[in-house]
């Protein structure tokens, strides 16, 4: 094989490693990425506040009680008449920046058919961040996965369609009192006792598009391909020089 001829094979198998290469970097890229859905929203039947937060000037819970009738609309559930309720505690004290008040906390909830958690439509294992204008009459306690944590399991749902990105949203309105911390006298503050009612909301995200997948193999096995090549015209420069 002449110079010529070699260095021309050079530059076609650097285009086709260039060709491979833009193939899997758009598909590691510039595929669509993944969006949270709405699995379903609620919000309480009753007309008086069914949410309860004590404090002991240390740490807060929070809590709804089990058999809490929610009505369910939107996303992958219509139903009223469901049963709701959440237990989670504060991990961190509470600090005040610029008149809100932001804590942490950690938590379960569940939505059923059965007060108890029983026919599980969906559940959660959650650490979040509330947060509410200092003196106001609401809260917010969000949950965004990443970078918060949140895992849902449903007897209903598969577990494909109930990944990361999610999100759940809990707003807490009507507080019997302005929303304010309280101290046990050692520095750090609590988010202070209340009830209210509440509304919220669960998102989540489905596994990878197949197409994106394919994408991603094809552009794998291309690069596959044109190292193999790259190899054979190699393997016959060096033959073809020995002669």
């Amino acid at each position: 094989m002449s110079g010529y001829e070699h260095k021309h094979r050079g530059k076609l198998t650097m285009k086709r490693l260039l060709m491979t290469t833009a193939i899997i970097t758009g598909a590691l890229f510039f595929h669509p990425t993944a969006q949270a859905a709405l699995i379903t929203s609620m919000a309480q039947e009753s007309g008086s506040n069914t949410v309860v937060a004590t404090d002991n000037g240390v740490q807060t819970n929070i809590s709804i009680a089990s058999g809490t009738l929610v009505t369910l609309g939107g996303g992958l559930f219509n139903v009223a008449g469901a049963s709701f309720q959440m237990a989670a505690h504060s991990i961190d004290a509470a600090i005040t920046v610029s008149g809100a008040i932001i804590q942490h906390y950690a938590g379960t909830f569940c939505v059923s058919s059965i007060a108890g958690c029983g026919g599980n439509f969906l559940s959660g294992v959650f650490t979040d961040a509330a947060f509410g204008a200092s003196g106001g009459a609401g809260l917010v306690v969000q949950v965004s996965s990443p970078p918060d944590t949140l895992t849902l399991t449903s007897n209903i749902i598969p577990a494909s369609l109930l990944l990361d990105p999610s999100s759940f949203n809990l707003t807490f309105v009507n507080l019997s009192g302005p929303l304010h911390t309280t101290s046990a006298g050692i520095g750090a503050s609590t988010i202070g006792a209340f009830t209210a009612s509440f509304t919220g909301d669960v998102s989540a995200s489905a596994v990878p598009e197949p197409a994106s997948l394919a994408v991603l193999g094809a552009g794998m096995v291309g690069l596959g391909l044109t190292r193999r090549k790259r190899r054979g015209s190699n393997a016959a420069c060096a033959a073809q020089a020995s002669l």
